[in-house]
This record gives structure tokens, sequence and C-alpha cells, in this order.
């Protein structure tokens, strides 16, 4: 069959437009390997519902908790986070727990309230909780994204944070261990950094200190009865043989302990763990899922432990370089398995699944009985330096914040969950997502409509 001229430039043209397709999604392929976005998508539920973490907050509170908003009508948070305290006004009334009185202040528009508001301990554009004479004030910042525009993941953790902050006025105090190289939790680096996690325990109205293992200078200069549990984050130095017995007195008195190792050997705390039942293995073999950056990547979380169940069969975990833990239990102690990863044994393209390894577990021992102030001594390790660092905790599309706040609450005996199971839609690639949208449209879009609607006057003319 023999095509008329206009259907044979009718068919390149096309061609041509398959071609102009292929090249722009190797153009956002490459944006993607030079800017490194997050893709995350709305559950199907809709924008309009709260993840079941912000009900819990609100059915914690108890009471009439009035809430101001205090910005200026330019700022971009200023919309958004309105309709947010809509929604959490509407679902206090579906939960039980405390009313929610909503109130919007424009500060150039109302001189006398921005100033009584400034009085109860607002500090600029944000959002003002105030019940009874406890006050907790959300910087405007707190609902933005690192472009600048409103993040409505951030902006719906930050009110339930809050709203747990005014139910817990005290407060729980978790200790960081100093004094033997440990990454400090006020550092913002990307990479060994843990102030996103330090920001993730304080919304959970936890407080982060440093405490120091000095024993030298009278029998209780331990660990204070005040800090609800230890954390041991990837130690440089090995912890002292001294210190070490502190600890396993602690534990066996009721401490509760989480240990995230450093890359290479235990830090002196493998005696304390092989006590628990946990030895720490070598690094794994090749994980059998793979970022583009080499990163491994797991979904294989227990479905029974009160750490993992609620991220269970939904959740992607991030390891930079995850150890084996080899799990054998004393009596009187109960070792659970929290995570595994598949790994491959062998290399290249003959490489076979193995057997899934354990990079992270529970363990747990005494408490009960008759005497009920006495409480199980507890104990989390997981087997990988960066697990909880700020690369992976303030990265939407992995569930590592999720995960090690749920640890953090099961450790200190929070009830409720603190996974943030249900996202609203957020890109990650230095834009907010409007660029982004302008962008990828741009690309993907836009310039092959141009060329085919080029293509088409070319056609009419030569016709």
């Amino acid at each position: 069959m023999r095509l008329a001229g206009r259907q044979v430039r009718w068919l390149i043209g096309a061609g041509v437009c398959v071609v102009l397709m292929l090249v722009s999604a190797m153009l956002v392929d490459a944006l993607i390997a030079q800017f490194h976005p997050v893709f995350e998508w709305e559950p199907l539920r809709g924008n309009e519902a709260l993840s079941g973490r912000s009900r819990v907050a609100l059915a914690d509170t108890t009471g009439v908790i009035t809430v101001t908003c205090v910005f200026p009508s330019e700022s971009p948070a200023a919309l958004p986070v309105g309709r947010l305290l809509r929604r959490f006004a509407q679902a206090s009334g579906e939960t039980g727990g405390a009313v929610l009185s909503v109130n919007y202040v424009d500060p150039r528009m109302d001189a006398g309230v921005t100033a009584q508001c400034v009085a109860q301990g607002a500090e600029g554009a944000g959002v003002l909780f105030r019940q009874a004479a406890r006050r907790v004030f959300v910087p405007e910042a707190a609902f933005l994204g690192a472009a600048g525009g409103y993040d409505p993941v951030e902006a719906e953790n930050a009110v339930a944070a809050a709203l747990l902050r005014l139910s817990r006025a005290d407060g729980l105090e978790i200790g960081w261990l100093v004094g033997h190289g440990e990454p400090s939790f006020e550092s913002t680096q990307q990479q060994s950094g843990f102030s996103g996690f330090r920001r993730a325990l304080e919304s959970e109205g936890c407080r982060l200190r440093n405490l120091t293992l000095d024993v030298s200078s009278a029998v209780d200069s331990g660990i204070p009865a005040e800090v609800g549990a230890l954390m041991v984050v990837s130690p440089k130095y090995p912890i002292t043989s001294v210190e070490r017995a502190v600890l396993m007195d602690w534990l066996d008195k009721g401490g509760r302990l989480f240990c995230i190792l450093p890359t290479t050997g235990d830090a002196g705390l493998g005696p304390l763990l092989e006590e628990w039942g946990i030895r720490v293995g070598a690094a794994l073999q090749t994980p059998l899922r793979l970022t583009l950056y080499g990163d491994g990547l797991s979904d294989q979380l227990n479905t029974e432990h009160a750490v993992t169940r609620d991220l269970a069969g939904r959740a992607t975990l991030f390891f930079t370089a995850p150890r084996s833990l080899f799990l054998n239990a004393p009596r009187g102690t109960v070792v659970t398995p929290l995570v595994w990863m598949p790994v491959v044994s062998g290399a290249g393209l003959g490489a076979q699944p193995s057997e899934p390894v354990c990079v992270m577990a529970a363990a747990e021992r005494g408490g009960g009985g008759v005497d009920l102030a006495l409480r199980s001594g507890r104990l989390v390790v997981v087997a990988d330096a960066a697990f909880a660092a700020n690369q992976f905790v303030l990265n939407h599309a992995t569930a590592n914040r999720d995960l090690a706040v749920q640890v953090v609450r099961w450790l200190t005996g929070l009830s409720g969950s603190g996974a943030r199971s249900d996202v609203a839609e957020v890109l990650r690639l230095g834009l907010d997502r409007r660029s982004w949208r302008v962008v990828a449209g741009t690309l993907v879009c836009v310039v092959p409509m141009l060329v085919c609607a080029a293509l088409w006057l070319l056609t009419r003319r030569w016709s």
C-alpha cells in the first residue's frame, strides 16, 4: 500500500515526537540523578483526611485549646495552615479529645491582638497554642519546606507535635551518650547530623540531653533517674568496661537502651549485647535491593512487635552500611528480630538471593510479677550507623524517621503510634512542588506538543 505524501509526513512527525518524548524522559532522568529527588504520592483517600498520628495527638488532649494563627496575608503558609487547622478542629469533635478554638490574626491589621499574642509567647509569624497556663508556639518555618514553600507533611506534623507537647507538659528526658566521639544531635550535616531525629523526638514531647557516664566521683553519678531512655549512637571510641558495667546494671534495674552501632566494631558494647542475646556480625553481603546510590532497601518488618507492626507491609527503610545481627536469647530474655534485609550470595549475574539477615532487633527482660513498680529492661539495636541520620530522617520517602521514633516510644512506654503513615504529596528536588511540576511538565509535555504543532503547520503549508 502506497502512502500519500501527507501520511508520510505525519508518520515522520509522529516518529519525531516519540523520539522527543524519549529525549525528554532522559532529561528528566538526568535531573533525578543530579538533584536526588524523592517522590511521595498522596494516599487514595485524599488531602482532607488527617493522619492516624494526628488523631492520636488529638485524642490524648483534653479541655479547650485556643489556637491563634499569626500570619501576614502574603505568607505562603497563611491559607494552607488555616485549612489544616480547620481540619484539626473538625476532627477534634470526632476523637473525643480537646476542643480546638481557632482564631486568625494579621499582624499588620490587628496590632493589638498581635501584641497580646507576643506577650503570651508568639515570636513572629506562626501559630500559638494555649491551654490553661501552658503555651506552645510553632514558628512559620515549621510549616515550610527547604525551598520555602508550604510543606503539608511538615505542617501537619508540626501541629500534631504542638498538641502532644501540650498534653505532656513535663516531657520525657532522653539521654544522649557523649564522650566517645558520638555525633551531635544538634548537627545539621546531611550525612552525619542528627538534628532531624532531635526534632522528631521533640515533636513527641521528649527532650534530649547529653549524658556522660562518669562513675569516678560517686556511686550515684551514673544515669539520672529522670532519664527515660539512653541512646548510644555510633561511638568512634570504645565504651570502657566500667561504663559498660554501669549500663548493664542500669538495664537490669529496668533501664531502656537504644544502640545505633558504628560501621565497624561494636564500640565496646559486645559483651553487653551478647548477655542480652544479640551478637554483632560483619558487614552484610550485597543487599538484594539497592538505591541508585548504593543504599540498601528493606521492607521486611516484624508484623507482631509493637515497634514495627504499625509500619509493617507499608514502609521502606534505607540502610547505608548495614551489618548482620545474630540472635540467641538467654533464659529470661525475649529477643525479637524487628527488621530483615534480603541479601544475595556471590557476585555478578549469577548471584542468587539468600536468606534474609536481621539488621535490627529488640530484647526485653524482667518486670511483671507482683511488684508493679518493677519495670522490665528493654534494649533495641540497629546495625547501621546512619539509620537515624538526617539523610534518611529528613527524607519523606523512607520510614527511618517513623521507625526510630517508634523505638523511643516503645522504650519509654508511650502509648499510641508515632508513625506518620498517611502523608501528603511531597517532592524533594530543591524546588517547591509547583516549580517541580513546571519543570517536569515543560520537559515531558510542552516541548513535544510545541514540536507537534510546528510539524502540523509545516504539513499544512506543504499540502
